[in-house]
């Protein structure tokens, strides 16, 4: 009976831990600011009308504490990688970041963040590695670039205004260059690639085909739900767009108060 017993509990934690596998987060800050406060660490790979898996993934927050302005974390997942985020309890203004941006996967992963005012450099496991050099890194010196052109406002605009060209561009290839070689993983990369495909404006309805490309390398369930979800932002645009115009036109022919003056006698005319 004994012999059963060991044999059910011993692939019972078995079925529990198969599957799992472990990561770890290993972050450092610039300064001892945080310590003793908690950062949050929550997944992103969730679209922005996606609510059901935003209220999830808000539900799975992890609270982190800083400890000598380091931060340790172990954890396991039975998911493929996909993207998370760090935020951290900064005042926060223009041009000032207060989150990191990586990918959580089997391994150990660093997070060195060395100035507030840009995205931790993430590395430690392979595609943290290819995402910070393809996307943070650029991503930080478009950031630098802006930061720049608010402080120095008019003078050098021309220059400025280039070198911000130059690097937003520069931040585009490492994107795409990223999204092809990581479609087979859709929750690292469908968010990014997301804002290529959102309709923000019914005359914009084309979309570059080098995204649609990366589209057709995707597993098709998710490929679909991209599609879909590109379908609803163009209906949403579609319904705000009429009830603008709606709006407008009322605003138009709302009647107006018009005070005059007769004989010294305050007249009130509506229009």
């Amino acid at each position: 009976m004994r012999k059963y017993l060991f044999i059910f509990m011993f692939v019972s934690i078995a079925q529990l831990f198969y599957g799992q596998e472990k990561y770890t987060i290993q972050g450092e800050f610039p300064d001892n600011s945080l310590d003793g406060k908690y950062i949050i660490l929550t997944d992103k790979s969730f679209l922005p009308d996606e609510y059901k898996r935003k209220w999830k993934a808000s539900d799975d927050e992890v609270k982190i504490l800083v400890t000598d302005k380091k931060i340790y974390y172990e954890g396991v997942t039975m998911r493929k990688p996909f993207l998370a985020q760090i935020y951290y309890d900064r005042p926060t203004f223009s041009g000032q970041t207060s989150a990191t941006s990586f990918v959580i996967e089997p391994g150990n992963i660093h997070i060195h963040i060395t100035d507030w005012y840009e995205e931790g450099n993430v590395s430690g496991t392979p595609i943290n590695k290819d995402y910070a050099t393809c996307v943070i890194e650029r991503r930080n010196l478009v950031n630098r670039v802006l930061r720049t052109i608010r402080l120095e406002g008019q003078t050098q605009k021309d220059d400025n205004f280039h070198s911000f060209n130059s690097a937003f561009e520069c931040f585009e290839e490492g994107e795409l260059a990223f999204f092809e070689k990581y479609a087979k993983y859709p929750d690292v990369i469908r968010v990014m690639l997301s804002r290529y495909l959102e309709v923000k404006e019914l005359n914009k309805r084309l979309v570059d085909a080098k995204y649609l490309r990366i589209l057709d390398l995707m597993p098709k369930a998710d490929r679909d739900i991209l599609i879909e979800w590109r379908e609803y932002t163009m209906k949403r645009e579609e319904y705000w767009a009429k009830r603008r115009a709606l709006t407008d036109s009322l605003n138009r022919n709302a009647p107006r108060f018009i005070e005059r003056r007769v004989n010294n006698m305050l007249d009130i005319t509506v229009k």
